[in-house]
């Protein structure tokens, strides 16, 4: 009797090959967005972005095939399967997948547009495992647009960055603070916070500023600062 469960489980119907179509075609829409990843050197690439549509396609896969099964017995049944929880659940735990991409790189943080790529792969891979080729197909190539075509539009957008300028100053006194931010104010540089600590021991004093700027202005702002303070004796930027 076993066995003739497992053979009948081997026997490929018309249903059956349908869902492996769906996930033959998960897996190449995942793989389509892993293989852009991957050419930008990111640890979830082909591979992951694969695994995370097949995944998600299997998930809905199997939540089908119990309503196939358990299904028919109509209203009269005890069992009540509803496909959409399947996509609760994954779409949800996909994000401790994505929240493991996400890493703090100095001031900044990486890995977000792969972990939004994977949270992205993981609905294709649904929508695939449900069925819907030609949406989940145009869901990547919406997705490839974004991770291409605007990358290079960012890239041309004016951005403003943080950074942390740290000044060595001689003596205790607090009068040339407002100098220097004049001074960085006059190239287009915003100052947003300052902190300012003595050392009365070494008759010194250490100013930290923290801007903002775009990159085209900040340097020429950093040279400025040099020549209208030559009593600044080291400065560091981070």
């Amino acid at each position: 009797m076993i066995l003739a469960a497992i053979k009948d489980g081997f026997v490929i119907g018309p249903w059956e090959a349908d869902l492996i179509v769906r996930l033959l075609v998960a897996a190449a829409l995942g793989g389509i967005i892993g293989l852009e990843r991957k050419q930008h050197g990111r640890a979830a690439g082909l591979r992951t972005h694969l695994l995370v549509a097949l995944g998600a396609a299997m998930a809905m896969v199997v939540s089908l095939h119990f309503e196939h099964i358990f299904g028919r017995s109509g209203a009269d049944s005890s069992i009540r399967i509803d496909p959409a929880r399947v996509a609760y659940g994954v779409m949800g735990g996909i994000g401790f997948l994505g929240a493991g991409a996400i890493i703090q790189y100095g001031v900044g943080i990486r890995g977000l547009t792969t972990a939004a790529s994977l949270w992205c792969t993981a609905a294709i891979g649904l929508g695939a495992g449900f069925g819907m080729f030609i949406v989940s197909f145009v869901a990547v190539v919406i997705v490839l647009f974004a991770l291409i075509v605007l990358n290079f539009v960012d890239r041309r957008i004016p951005v403003r960055f943080t950074k942390r300028i740290t000044i060595n100053v001689p003596g205790t006194s607090a009068e040339a603070i407002n100098r220097y931010e004049e001074l960085l104010r006059a190239r287009y540089v915003k100052v947003v916070n300052i902190k300012y600590t003595c050392d009365f021991e070494n008759d010194c004093s250490t100013i930290t500023l923290r801007i903002s700027a775009r990159v085209v202005h900040l340097q020429e702002a950093l040279e400025r600062l040099r020549a209208g303070a030559t009593e600044i004796t080291g400065m560091k930027v981070e």
